[in-house]
Order: C-alpha cells, then sequence, then structure tokens
C-alpha cells in the first residue's frame, strides 16, 4: 500500500512545473485497458446484459441506451480495502452520442469502438499517454489495493436526452459506483468529466450527496467545460444570465445557480476549466456553464474551443498538443494530487 506524506505548497508547484517539462520533452507508453458494454451482442438476433452492471437493467434504461454505454474497470479492490473511488468521463460520443470520439480526460482515441461485434463482452483498448486517465495512474498516488479506478468510454448521457433517461442514467451510474465501496471505509470519491461527461460529475455529486452514509464522504469534481442542458433547467441554468470569457469576448458560458442545485447538502468541492466556446458551432447554440467562485467552487478560463479542450488537439486524430493539454487536464491532474494531501 502507499503511504501518502504531506506535500507543502512549493512541493506540490515544482511537481507542477516538472509535469509540464515532462509533456512536452518525453512520449510515454499508451495504457491498455479493458472495456465492458452493459449490453452486450451474444448472437446474430441476441443481445444480454452485462453481468457486472444491472443497475441500467433495473433502471428500466431502454435496451439501445444500454447498448452504447462502455464502462472501463482498471482498479478493482475489495469493497472493503476501498479508501478512494475514481471515476473519469468522457464527453458525448458524436451529435447522436453513438459514434466514437477521442477525448484527453478519458484517454480513449476517436476509433476505440470501431470493431465491437458479436460476442464482444469486454475488449480492450489503448489509453492515451499523456491523458489525464493515464496520468493519474502512472502517478504512483493511486494503487490497486485501496483506489477503485474506473473510466467511462461512453456514458451515453447525452445532451438531447429526456430528462427521465438522464435521471435514470444518473441513478445507475451513482448505485454501480457506490457498490464498490464501503461508505464507513471512503476517504473520498473523485469524479472527473469533460463536456457532457461534466454534466453528469456533477449530476453524481448531488445524488451522492444525498444518500445517507455517502453525504459526509468528501466528493472533488473536476471537470473540463462541462455542458448542461439549460432548456431542462440542468444544474439550475435555465433563465440565468451568461458570463464572458474573460481571453475571448466571443464565447460565453451559461451561469449555473449552484447554492440552488446543492441546497441545504454538503457541498463537493468542485473545480472547472471553462472556455465558453460553442459546443456545435452555433453562436447561441450549446454551451458549458459558469458559476460565482466560493470556498468549494472555482474556475478558470482558457482561449480554446471546445472540442479542443476537450482532446487536446486541433484536429480529431492528432497528437496531444502541449499547450492544449496545459490549459486543461494538467491543472486538473495537479488540483487532483493536491486534494489527495490535504
Amino acid at each position: 500500500m502507499i503511504k501518502i506524506k504531506k506535500l507543502s505548497p512549493t512541493s506540490l508547484l515544482i511537481k507542477g512545473i516538472l509535469l509540464v517539462l515532462l509533456t512536452s520533452s518525453y512520449s510515454y507508453a499508451d495504457t491498455s485497458v479493458n472495456v465492458d458494454r452493459v449490453r452486450w451482442k451474444q448472437g446474430l438476433f441476441s443481445w444480454t446484459d452485462h453481468d457486472k452492471y444491472p443497475e441500467w437493467k433495473q433502471e428500466g434504461i431502454w435496451t439501445e441506451n444500454r447498448k452504447k454505454t462502455y464502462v472501463s474497470k482498471y482498479m478493482t479492490p475489495s469493497t472493503s480495502n476501498t479508501k478512494t473511488m475514481v471515476m473519469l468521463i468522457a464527453g458525448q460520443q458524436g451529435s447522436s452520442g453513438s459514434s466514437g470520439g477521442s477525448n484527453c480526460l478519458t484517454g480513449q482515441n476517436q476509433s476505440w469502438d470501431s470493431d465491437w461485434g458479436k460476442g464482444d463482452k469486454s475488449k480492450s483498448t489503448n489509453i492515451k499517454s499523456l491523458s489525464l486517465s493515464d496520468r493519474l495512474i502512472q502517478s504512483g498516488h493511486f494503487n490497486s489495493y485501496d483506489t477503485f479506478f474506473s473510466i467511462v468510454l461512453n456514458s451515453n448521457f447525452n445532451w438531447g436526452a429526456t430528462q427521465s433517461a438522464k435521471e435514470k442514467a444518473e441513478e445507475a451510474f451513482t448505485d454501480w459506483l457506490l457498490k464498490h465501496g464501503e461508505s464507513q471505509n471512503v476517504e473520498r470519491i473523485i469524479l472527473l468529466g469533460s463536456s457532457r461527461g461534466g454534466a453528469l460529475a456533477m449530476r453524481m455529486s448531488q445524488n451522492i450527496k444525498q444518500r445517507t452514509g455517502w453525504n459526509n464522504v468528501p466528493v472533488y469534481v473536476g471537470l473540463l467545460d462541462a455542458v448542461p442542458n439549460k432548456g431542462q433547467d440542468e444544474l439550475k441554468t435555465e433563465g440565468q444570465p451568461t458570463c464572458t470569457n474573460p481571453l475571448n469576448g466571443s464565447y460565453y458560458s451559461r451561469e449555473a445557480n449552484l447554492d440552488s442545485f446543492f441546497g441545504s447538502l454538503n457541498k463537493p468541492d468542485i473545480f472547472h476549466v471553462v472556455t465558453g466556446a460553442p459546443v456545435i458551432g452555433l453562436a447561441d447554440a450549446v454551451h458549458s456553464f459558469c458559476a460565482d467562485e466560493s470556498s468549494w467552487y472555482q474556475q478558470t478560463w482558457a482561449d480554446l474551443e471546445h472540442k479542443e479542450i476537450g482532446r487536446c488537439n486541433t484536429t480529431e486524430g492528432g497528437a496531444y498538443e502541449t499547450a492544449k493539454m496545459n490549459a486543461g487536464i494538467v491543472p486538473l491532474y495537479n488540483w487532483v494530487i493536491e486534494k489527495l494531501y490535504e
């Protein structure tokens, strides 16, 4: 078991500076992970639900949505040993939520789901080096004895899904995550999400805080340009004003009333990297959220397009670019490591 030692702020700053230098000077090997499909194709016309993911069927989630949900469990200690729970969630996969897309928070490439077929209940894929998930895995701060570590490659928690579908998915993901630990033993839960994955992470954090036994467990939420659906008042964004990106006056986010969203619940600790860039290229279309900073919510702005902050590059399939990593996943990495030592 790795013992965590208290580090000074200066030490953490040095670690962050060294990390930035390493990302621009070295290359590393990708990490292979096994990915499970919540509902998989057993035969030509035969589909069945994965036995390790009964929560989706129990919530009554549509079978087609279960087929499009893919999750990886990288570290799986016994529930009684689990002290840290980590989940990283990619953004929506294409406009329909069904096509593969890369994400530098989870590390998946653009073709990760291209060859799933008959008999594929679980398959391996490569998580790209220098992605946030790979940095955390390789950091030495987490170990398989007491850390449950999960990567969600497609949550199917799509922007245009109905409120009912989202509520069921939120419940299924939260139930599934929490069954891997015991509230009296878990010391922290870390939820990291990009775009729509960030919206799911926020909703899961609220869900966890509403549960008896889990409401006092510290929850840390790290976000890359998290995108709620204001028409459904996700995160209490309906009718709220906008906030302009101070680095780019043409980008704006929709304010979320997080005090109202969490109400009297114990608050999570949230760090959000925001661009405010339109998600689908239309000036008044879909945008991320912003909020008033407080002791439990901090945000920082980046002058990047929405896809650039989520992919860490300009062109799908391209190599990660240092400046884009340093704007998004590197600050998130440093924030996570800092929270481990509080």
